[in-house]
């Protein structure tokens, strides 16, 4: 049975965006503080945020129990954790790392990895995706996972829009595609472990770049991105797919 929250899918959507407004407001308001200081008062809001959202859901699960999943789900679930490890190479991950350990501002940019971390899972992983999935079982749709993950990862993508205010339109762009992906891959792993903490701590390691405060989102080539994300794309639906038809063969996950 999907977890169901103590507010209307349409509170929880209006309770999401008043902490957007306020996180990217803040955001705006703190540019020029020390960047130590900055990072600090991310994660703090970031800590907020996260414990409204287990107050408000009462849980980090998507479902009360997580189903049994069959060999073919699996198998998908093998292929996915694959791609996962590809694109963590690929995006340089382990070097990233260590530059970060050997480098300076590591407080800095560990507290505002670790914020955005936190508040981009919290709001689109945590009270947006209650929220889609209150809407899609008061309906009693099928495949309501992959509907909700494809929901909250438009959210999470276009909210790499903002950047627009510190890099050219191209990156950007780039970024919102590839975000949205990631928050399909996201999602994925947020419905087979039924629980925030993991997707905050892969979001994390992806976040926790050298300079990661003064980040600008540079264009690369579109072939590129289009290629790997459409793999990793590809992977997760098929894996959400899989995972909602295991879900809606046990009738006992979907009472009321």
């Amino acid at each position: 049975m999907i977890i169901k929250s103590r507010r209307s899918w349409v509170e929880q959507i209006l309770v999401a965006i008043v902490f957007l407004i306020a996180y990217l407001g803040q955001m705006f308001l703190l540019q020029g503080v020390n960047s130590l200081v900055f990072a600090a008062i991310q994660l703090v809001f970031g800590g907020i945020i996260l414990l409204f959202v287990y107050i408000e859901v009462g849980t980090f699960k998507v479902t009360v129990q997580r189903p049994k999943f069959t060999l073919s789900l699996k198998i998908w679930l093998v292929i996915f954790g694959m791609t996962v490890t590809a694109m963590l190479l690929l995006v340089s991950v382990p070097s990233n790392v260590m530059t970060i350990l050997t480098t300076g501002h590591l407080a800095q940019n560990t507290l505002v990895a670790l914020a955005t971390g936190i508040v981009e899972e919290s709001l689109t992983r945590g009270l947006l995706l209650s929220a889609f999935l209150q809407n899609l079982r008061r309906r009693d749709r099928s495949l309501k996972m992959t509907k909700a993950g494809i929901y909250s990862s438009l959210v999470f993508g276009s909210l790499h829009m903002v950047n627009l205010t510190s890099s050219g339109f191209e990156g950007v762009a780039q970024q919102v595609l590839y975000t949205f992906v990631l928050g399909m891959l996201f999602m994925v792993i947020r419905v087979t472990t039924n629980t925030l903490i993991w997707n905050i701590g892969l979001h994390f390691l992806i976040d926790w770049q050298p300079d990661i405060v003064n980040a600008t989102s540079e264009p690369t080539n579109w072939f590129v991105i289009i290629g790997v994300f459409g793999i990793i794309l590809a992977a997760s639906l098929i894996c959400l797919i899989k995972f909602d038809q295991d879900l809606e063969r046990q009738p006992v996950l979907n009472s009321n």
